[in-house]
């Protein structure tokens, strides 16, 4: 199969690697060209990924104006941009996109312009035979670095033709990686969304050295929130307690390889979030994310309170401290 991703961040450029180690041509279409002078010369990104292995030799980069003719000759065609520029890249690709090419996002984050998910977008980007018959997708505990070294790990890839699903799930997985498929859509998008969100409060928690207990009962409860807002969305319950979800969130909120556990971790050593974000390589995805979700739950009457509290830290409306006080003096009440 001939396969282009779109996006040559950690993840897609790991994704590129992936899907080259199983044979056949990859095209990665990259927006800056210093990354493609990188990978063509040394076969590293040595701002995002360890040194070795080098990326795979049939990982070909190439600049955003090859796009169109690149698409037309696609089998797969995976999207791994950041979500402010998830739907202009759908446009673009819905443009040359064979009628049979399936494709695949990778992309887990909201709108920031018009409050929409990146599956929303694809809803109202897309046409429904597409979004029904070959829109996959891909989520799950992913860290780039520890994949892209080859170490052990699964994902789940969620179509509505749960055929087309398994065609990717057996192009993809190898002896290092596990695929499994779901015909959740919407819960494998929303655990892979909302589970940044509470990354960022586990790293402000660690941090702060608050202990055990405390990142305990913020996975805990920072599931139940997950769960109340993708229920609310129509994701499957069970979906939010496999690897997408509850999977996911565990691995997010481990340590400094997830983006957004490291923003929460630099928020509680004392830094701003412009210093934060001036010193970033790679976007954190549960800043825009959190801004999103806690305007929606407001208006939709989700209680939400750890994601309104880690808004209001990030818009410094609140301390840290005030914040984990709120948290901790909120009226008592029977677990759900």
């Amino acid at each position: 199969m001939r396969t282009v991703v779109v996006g040559c961040g950690a993840w897609g450029t790991t994704l590129a690697h992936l899907m080259a180690s199983k044979g056949g041509r990859v095209s990665l279409i990259c927006h800056d060209e210093t990354i493609i002078k990188e990978i063509n010369t040394t076969h590293t990104l040595a701002k995002l990924l360890p040194p070795l292995p080098l990326i795979h030799s049939a990982v070909k980069p190439l600049p955003m104006s090859a796009l169109s003719e690149e698409i037309k000759q696609a089998d797969l065609v995976f999207i791994v941009v950041a979500s402010s520029f998830y739907r202009q890249t759908l446009l673009e690709v819905l443009k040359d996109i064979p009628s049979k090419a399936i494709l695949i996002s990778a992309t887990k984050g909201m709108e920031t312009q018009t409050n929409r998910s990146v599956l929303e977008i694809a809803i109202e980007v897309l046409p429904p035979t597409l979004m029904k018959e070959r829109f996959v997708v891909l989520s799950g505990p992913n860290l780039a670095k520890e994949i892209f070294l080859g170490l052990p790990a699964a994902t789940v890839l969620a179509c509505q033709n749960i055929d087309v699903a398994k065609v990717v799930q057996s192009v993809m997985s190898s002896n290092a990686f596990r695929a499994y498929v779901s015909t959740d859509v919407v819960g494998v998008e929303y655990g892979g969304i909302l589970k940044n969100i509470i990354a960022i409060a586990a790293g402000i928690l660690d941090a702060k050295d608050l202990g055990s207990n405390a990142k305990s009962a913020l996975l805990v409860r920072g599931m139940a929130e997950m769960r109340r807002y993708a229920l609310h969305e129509g994701a499957k319950d069970e979906t939010l307690y496999g690897l997408s979800g509850f999977g996911d969130l565990i691995t997010t909120c481990l340590g400094p390889q997830s983006r957004n556990y490291s923003v929460g971790f630099r928020l509680g050593q004392g830094e701003t979030l412009g210093t934060i974000l001036d010193n970033s390589v790679a976007v954190a995805e549960g800043i825009n994310a959190c801004s999103v979700v806690s305007q929606r739950s407001a208006e939709m009457g989700i209680a939400m309170p750890i994601t309104q509290a880690v808004a209001a830290v990030l818009t410094q409306q609140l301390s840290i401290d005030k914040a984990i006080e709120a948290l901790m003096t909120r009226a008592l009440k029977e677990e759900d």
